[in-house]
């Protein structure tokens, strides 16, 4: 899709993405794969974690270590972090020598998701953005862990994606309850049924095609023989777990309506990104947007020689494409909207200063 993918000279803000879950989930499960399935295809991650310890990364991907901060092979970074430290972890990651191309935030099995999202968002550096919250649930051990642990709950409605991880050891009629017990706690949120925590990388952040196209010489690294080892079956099993609905215009749409669009996303949406076409006198420029869980990203750029249009992705389970596509046409503007002339600030407020 034209203009979502920004050159390396002028990357776009990196999504913060963390990552929660109680003890056993398999947060750390979740991450290992990201690293060799996103790594092996060329995207960079960086990972901070609270106990780096626990990151069963194999040693072969390892190729440096100083000052808690580990170079992989691939191209990705881990990062041992505590809350004081977590703010300067992020600004090191987003330097542009580093090409990070998303950053992946290990919670610790005890922590408190919201204070976590908090302090993300809190970070007063452009060059990031809120990318959502995963929150990993042991399909397994869910009714034990919130009797237990009753605070769970809340943290799981405040989810942006929910993984019911560890399917595979309980029956289909365990699973539905489960599932229920999700919908009923996040009736919004995408949720997905996983074994091993395995999902495909471009749920949660786009992935760098290009970079695995690159030419590379000398001895074969270890994420190379991943990415020539990796099932195309089990590739395509894993983009099969959720939905992209598209929708484009050339009519130009309404700033009031779309903000409403992105700060209260349709049910089952993970995230929403793409470039919108406001024709308004003073605004005519490219508005790149980015929306998870409410929280929205708004930058502009030049149209260039590209003809102005709105093309936007909708990504995410469960999701009614009807719907979604319903609730983009109705945000197409009508000539009445010319006289709402405050209209414009409801996307401005998410341009950052």
């Amino acid at each position: 899709m034209p203009g979502l993918n920004a050159s390396r000279s002028a990357r776009p803000p990196v999504p913060v993405i963390v990552v929660a879950g109680f003890l056993g989930s398999g947060k750390t499960t979740l991450l290992n794969h990201l690293l060799r399935t996103a790594g092996a295809g060329g995207t960079r991650l960086g990972v901070l974690v609270n106990d780096f310890g626990s990151v069963n990364i194999d040693a072969l991907l390892v190729s440096a270590q100083a000052d808690g901060a580990v170079s992989l092979s691939n191209g990705c970074m881990c990062c041992t972090v505590d809350a004081d430290g977590l703010a300067d972890a992020l600004t090191s990651l987003v330097r542009p020598s580093a090409r990070i191309d998303a950053i992946v935030i290990e919670a610790s099995g005890i922590a408190e998701p919201k204070s976590l999202i908090r302090m993300v968002t809190a970070v007063p550096d452009p060059r990031l953005r809120y990318g959502g919250l995963v929150y990993v649930v042991d399909a397994a051990h869910i009714g034990a862990l919130r009797e237990e642990h009753p605070e769970v709950d809340a943290h799981m409605a405040i989810a942006d994606l929910i993984l019911v991880n560890k399917a595979d050891l309980i029956s289909d009629e365990e699973l539905r309850i489960v599932e229920g017990i999700v919908a009923q706690l996040n009736p919004t949120a995408a949720a997905m049924v996983t074994q091993d925590a395995r999902i495909d990388p471009a749920l949660l952040f786009d992935i760098d095609e290009s970079a695995a196209d690159e030419p590379r010489s000398g001895q074969l690294t270890l994420d190379e023989l991943l990415l020539e080892d990796r099932d195309h079956s089990d590739h395509e099993h894993l983009h099969a777990g959720y939905e992209a609905v598209t929708f484009s215009s050339d009519e130009p749409l309404d700033p009031r309506r779309l903000a409403r669009f992105l700060e209260r996303p349709p049910s089952g949406c993970f995230r929403i990104k793409g470039i919108v076409h406001f024709d308004l006198p003073r605004y005519r420029q490219k508005f790149v947007v980015h929306g998870v869980g409410g929280f929205v990203r708004v930058h502009r750029e030049s149209w260039e020689a590209q003809a102005p249009s709105t093309e936007l992705v909708a990504i995410g389970r469960g999701l009614d494409p009807d719907a979604v596509t319903a609730e983009l046409r109705a945000a197409i503007a009508r000539p009445e909207d010319a006289a709402d002339e405050h209209g414009i600030l409801s996307v401005l407020r998410h341009v950052p200063s």
